[in-house]
């Protein structure tokens, strides 16, 4: 049936090309870890002359030796985004080799390796190609706090100016010194705050055209909770909605919805991760848009419509207006107010000041800790039993058979059941509660200087268009990402962007929330293609050839992006190559 009539919760096994991506991920070795790396390798020979496996073993370690360098060459093609309404569970496990065992073993029993590796400061290097919006941010981010690494060289800078005198380097202004290491150890505490045992500290900050990255570390003095791993291979942590931000250039703060994290665990107690703040969600005018809403109801009121009323639907509203299709960007036309005399056209400026109050931070449990209470068997009964007097079966593959009037009963049979459900369990009807979530409670508050870095950012007018100027009407890259400026009031389309080599490009995991943005990572883009395609026929039709199994197979016959060239409404081919 169109509604999950199975009660129990979905388990799948995780996708094993997940894991091989992660494992192959390019990660750039500092030297001691190279050096660690060499003795692993070292060790596993000795060990294989000792057995007589020389030649066997020099072949595996050529082999390991090529993948910790990157030279796999292996293009992550993405993954299909899920619409399931349960989350899927995850839960294949990685045998180490033998040389990820001793090159382990070298890191733990030399704790002055693992310390060298400086993470303040460096966490988008720490995190590497594990980020979904990953690249080289060394050029682009501003570092809130100082590494040890940072500080050892203003040292030997500091040095190398005096000459090397000793008594020249003890002459110095010594209370200039004093007070120049107070102000940095100053911003560092400022950057770094410990609520209840649990430590926040920002790293690095980097604002662009269409996104602000806030990089982060949070370190427990207890072990970290268990958290759920995403289908991507990321722990499933955001900040709570309560956190709010407020920007100098705004005159009101706002809540930070769906600011989940995207990074990784570090060790038992510390996680790094980046905040993506998408600059549409720097830009909304609450007020404007409050003020916006009141005069729109009250011109429904003069027409007659109670938006409160349970008959109430769009299809009606646009009915009593005399329109096609309602719009709130359209009631101009028939005689209501515009957006734009209300809410304002807000800009990020290219320096400004975000005051951040982080209340909580919050993980989602592993299935195998989820306590979700499952459905009462005399729920399911009196659903069951309704549906029988009706002559309405529950069987999935029928539910395409019913009537109408079938399908509105089951509807209300199923909202019924789930409205005594929550009835007795109210907490089960929040996103995260107690039974599947764990929280971090703190008040995390920290300021932070921002400066836009638009460098390396290209904007190019498309006019992925139909004919009354709906679709794509521009996009911009940055070194991180490319984000189509969409025109399409009525939700007519899907907008489609391939790179050089004809493939979907990625968006970017749980960082993203825009689906009209996409992340470069290691895809050619010197060449993109952009398809404007009816909404309701590439969910139906178009996405699933893609995304099919035997799509390589397909492929040999007509690729994805010919499949787009017969059936998109519009289409474009933009080069980036030629802006270098």
């Amino acid at each position: 049936m169109a509604k999950k009539l199975d009660f129990d919760k979905e388990k799948n096994n995780r996708n094993d090309n997940v894991i091989e991506e992660i494992m192959q991920a390019d990660f750039p070795l500092p030297k001691q870890a190279e050096d660690a790396k060499n003795e692993a390798f070292s060790r596993i020979r000795e060990m294989a002359a000792a057995s007589g496996h020389t030649e066997n073993t020099e072949n595996m370690v050529q082999r390991l030796q090529e993948k910790s360098t990157g030279s796999s060459g292996k293009k992550s093609t993405g993954t299909a985004k899920s619409h399931k309404k349960f989350k899927t569970v995850y839960k294949t496990a990685l045998g180490l080799t033998a040389a990820a065992a001793v090159f382990s073993t070298v890191c733990i029993t030399n704790p002055a390796f693992a310390e060298n590796i400086p993470l303040v400061g460096n966490v988008f290097k720490q995190l590497g190609n594990s980020m979904g919006f990953y690249g080289d941010y060394s050029k682009y981010a501003k570092q809130l706090t100082d590494s040890a690494e940072d500080a050892e060289l203003a040292d030997t800078n500091e040095s190398q100016e005096d000459g090397g005198n000793p008594q020249s380097a003890q002459a110095e202004d010594q209370n200039t010194t004093e007070n120049n290491n107070a102000d940095k150890t100053k911003d560092n505490e400022s950057y770094s705050k410990t609520v209840d045992g649990t430590t926040v500290t920002l790293s690095e900050v980097y604002c662009n055209e269409m996104a602000l990255y806030l990089s982060m570390t949070i370190h427990t003095e207890d072990k970290f909770p268990d958290t759920f791993i995403t289908s991507d291979g990321k722990p499933n942590i955001k900040l709570s909605e309560n956190s709010t931000v407020k920007y100098d250039y705004m005159d009101e703060k706002s809540n930070l919805f769906n600011a989940y994290l995207d990074g990784k665990m570090l060790d038992d107690n510390t996680y790094a991760g980046v905040l993506r703040i998408p600059v549409e969600d720097m830009t909304v005018d609450d007020a404007g848009w409050t003020k916006f809403y009141e005069v729109r109801n009250a011109f429904f009121k003069e027409k007659g419509i109670d938006v409160d009323s349970e008959d109430f639907s769009f299809d009606k509203l646009a009915q009593a207006l005399g329109m096609d299709e309602y719009s709130d960007e359209k009631l101009p036309q028939v005689g209501g107010p515009a957006i734009s005399d209300y809410v304002k056209d807000i800009k990020v400026p290219d320096r400004f000041t975000m005051e951040l109050d982080l209340k909580d931070i919050v993980g989602t449990l592993p299935d195998d800790q989820d306590t979700t209470p499952d459905i009462p068997q005399d729920l399911r009964d009196e659903y069951n039993q309704k549906m029988a007097e009706h002559g309405i079966s529950t069987d999935d593959a029928d539910y395409e058979s019913l009537t109408e009037e079938q399908k509105n009963l089951e509807h209300q049979f199923f909202t019924e059941m789930w409205n005594e459900y929550f009835e007795r369990y109210p907490e089960a009807n929040e996103g995260n509660n107690r039974y599947n979530s764990w929280t971090l409670k703190g008040d995390w508050k920290f300021s932070v200087d921002v400066e836009k870095n638009t460098s390396d950012t290209v904007k190019k007018d498309v006019n992925v268009v139909d004919e009354n100027g709906d679709g794509v009407l521009s996009i911009t890259k940055t070194p991180f990402e490319i984000t189509m400026k969409m025109q399409d009031p009525e939700t007519k389309y899907f907008a489609v962007m391939l790179d050089a080599n004809g493939d979907i490009m990625p968006y970017g995991g749980v960082a993203n929330s825009n689906a009209d943005t996409y992340a470069i990572q290691d895809r050619d883009v010197s060449t993109v293609y952009i398809y404007l395609c009816d909404y309701y026929e590439y969910m139906d039709e178009l996405k699933g050839y893609y995304w099919s199994d035997d799509y390589e197979e397909k492929a040999k016959t007509k690729t994805f992006k010919q499949l787009l060239d017969e059936r998109a409404v519009a289409s474009a081919e933009v080069h980036f190559d030629k802006d270098k």
